[in-house]
């Protein structure tokens, strides 16, 4: 890893080198860009590397404080029984001595019937202020746990999940233990594949370098959390990314943090594109909210592990803009570029292809080292298509984040089906046009010989058709179950 990680800093530098030679000369302009392209390779591409060269696993915890009192969360609103069931039975279940408690906030009088039938106390509330954070605040003050233990409904506790976790919490300082993140549906579809397969890096190699720098961040489920610690910074923090705002807070009040990269209580990825996008607007536009807002403010209190660890987390989605900066660029070159402008761009590829090449080779090689035992392949690819694919909901994140414009929370779909609307893709599907406009253009009306330019723009091309292939798939699918129905129905009228 270290050779692989000196290998990406040589690229990282003759990238680099472009920028401050023909790059420049090319296009004074492009001065505007460069920060974000400095900021962008020491952040997420240096900052990850250093992560996963400083990764190392735990040793297990000792026994837990006999007298340690536990209240298990398990946050619910709207959500079906059927999904809700099996975590709270689990919840319920745990190894040791604990409460459990069904956080309500849609009042559903069956889910009430439910919590009395398994043992579970039952807690709601007249508003829903502040979503999550105010669901699980409401409840904090009417418990008295010393430790309060948090679970989607989703994410369905091993037996086993108390005893090799609230060991952790015999050192005072520690304010929460993370758990990993896992998804037991990744065969369900292609986007719960690949979605799952997007988390493998974070919730594997980086956390686990967050967790050797002191800069672990709270995920949503599966956490273990300190009252005192809540306590100490006036509860959950609010917002879209209500738990990393909190890990945030509590970290910058010098509490410390663990990380248990043990595959605990599974969860389910998100299951169509529907439920992917959902997700990860929500999530992008609360944490650029908190990278403009939050973490300035209280980056003088963090250590420098941490302000390493908050850099790479907070500056993740910046891959939206990225991608669409070089899309543009590609279409425009393809279509308009002039012999001089197409020279100085294939210069550019010729300087950042190394990079992405060695990016690529680290990121995959962290993952074969750290990739849980449970995770017998990984797809590197189509974690990469689905997140390069998402550029537009990345890039409207980071604009509403730059100019202030709200979003309302919502909760992201846990079932499968939901019909995404074309508009959502438009984006791609403009790209996609485009970009096979302008290859025509430039491969027929141009005469132009093969190039890096064009096997970039091809490379773009294939990306964006996958996202719009599996689109069209679920459509044609959805279209073939309504023709199958109404076919029974008439046979049924017609019987």
């Amino acid at each position: 890893m270290r050779v692989l990680v000196g290998t990406g800093i040589l690229a990282l530098l003759y990238y680099y080198s472009w920028w401050f030679t023909g790059g420049i000369e090319a296009a004074p302009w492009l001065l505007l860009l460069l920060p974000v392209a400095v900021l962008y390779g020491l952040l997420q591409m240096l900052g990850n590397w250093i992560l996963y060269l400083l990764a190392e696993r735990r040793p297990a915890p000792p026994q837990p404080v006999a007298d340690l009192t536990v209240d298990v969360f398990v946050t619910a609103c709207g959500e079906p029984i059927a999904l809700l069931e099996p975590t709270l039975r689990a919840a319920c279940a745990m190894e040791g001595a604990h409460r459990t408690w069904l956080l309500d906030d849609g009042a559903d009088p069956s889910l009430a019937a439910l919590a009395s039938r398994l043992g579970a106390g039952y807690l709601t509330r007249e508003d829903r202020t502040d979503a999550k954070a105010g669901n699980l605040n409401a409840a904090l003050a009417r418990t008295d746990g010393d430790i309060v233990v948090i679970f989607d409904i989703d994410h369905v506790p091993a037996a086993d999940f108390l005893s090799r976790t609230l060991g952790y919490f015999n050192d005072p300082q520690v304010g929460f233990v993370q758990v990993m993140l896992t998804f037991a549906n990744q065969r369900q579809s292609w986007v719960a594949s690949a979605a799952a397969e997007t988390a493998l890096d974070f919730y594997n190699p980086t956390s686990l370098g967050m967790d050797g720098m002191g800069g672990v961040t709270l995920m949503g489920s599966n956490a273990l959390i300190r009252r005192t610690a809540l306590e100490s910074i006036n509860g959950y923090q609010p917002g879209l990314a209500e738990d990393l705002a909190t890990s945030l807070q509590l970290q910058a009040a010098g509490w410390r943090s663990v990380y248990v990269p043990h595959p605990l209580a599974p969860g389910l990825a998100p299951p169509d594109l529907m439920a992917w996008f959902v997700q990860q607007f929500k999530w992008a536009r609360g944490v650029f909210e908190l990278l403009l807002t939050a973490f300035p403010r209280v980056f003088h209190k963090l250590t420098w592990g941490q302000r390493l660890s908050y850099s790479v987390r907070t500056t993740k989605y910046w891959i939206g803009p990225v991608v669409a900066f070089h899309l543009l660029a590609t279409i425009l070159i393809l279509i308009f570029g002039g012999f001089e402008l197409r020279a100085a761009f294939h210069d550019y590829l010729r300087h950042i292809m190394p990079l992405v090449v060695a990016d690529a080779t680290i990121r995959y090689a962290a993952l074969k080292v750290w990739r849980p035992p449970s995770t017998h392949s990984i797809s590197f690819l189509r974690a990469v298509i689905l997140v390069y694919s998402t550029w537009p909901t990345y890039t409207l994140a980071w604009f509403m984040a730059l100019t202030r414009i709200p979003l309302r929370f919502r909760a992201t779909p846990k079932a499968a089906g939901n019909n995404l609307p074309a508009i959502w893709l438009l984006p791609q599907l403009t790209a996609l046009v485009m970009l096979i406009l302008g290859l025509w253009y430039t491969v027929v009306r141009g005469h132009h010989r093969p190039s890096l330019l064009l096997i970039f723009a091809g490379v773009q091309l294939l990306l964006q058709l996958r996202m719009v292939t599996d689109w069209v798939t679920g459509k044609s699918r959805k279209l073939r179950t309504i023709m199958q129905r109404l076919s029974l129905a008439l046979i049924r009228l017609q019987s």
